[in-house]
């Protein structure tokens, strides 16, 4: 009796074990990387004085920043895997900014903002 009460509770409290991810640990850790330097561009950015920008050339500038960071991050991997993914996250940052990647942001990103 005793091991019937014990079997049942285990399934109720979730004895079993948790369904495996189907992303790798570096995907989940450069998941994570990404989150936390989009945050802390917002931040970064928020706090310059960006008057007179276009909310594009801003979130532009924004967006630099974030992958910028992201890639440092996912660099510490130290796997080709990650890098490819840096570069084609870099590169597509590049071009999602389009007209909005302006003098401006330009030299704001390179300067450290």
């Amino acid at each position: 009796m005793r091991w019937m009460l014990l079997l049942t509770m285990c399934v109720v409290a979730g004895c079993t074990s948790p369904k495996p991810s189907r992303f790798s640990a570096a995907q989940n850790r450069r998941a994570q990387a990404s989150m936390d330097c989009v945050d802390a561009a917002e931040a970064q950015v928020a706090g310059g004085d960006y008057a007179g920008w276009s909310a594009g050339e801003t979130t532009c500038l924004q967006r630099l920043v974030a992958s910028d960071c992201a890639s440092r991050a996912w660099a510490q991997d130290g796997d080709a895997q990650s890098s490819e993914a840096a570069a084609r996250y870099q590169s597509r940052v590049l071009e999602d900014c389009g007209a909005d990647l302006t003098e401006r942001v330009r030299a704001a990103f390179e300067s450290g903002l």
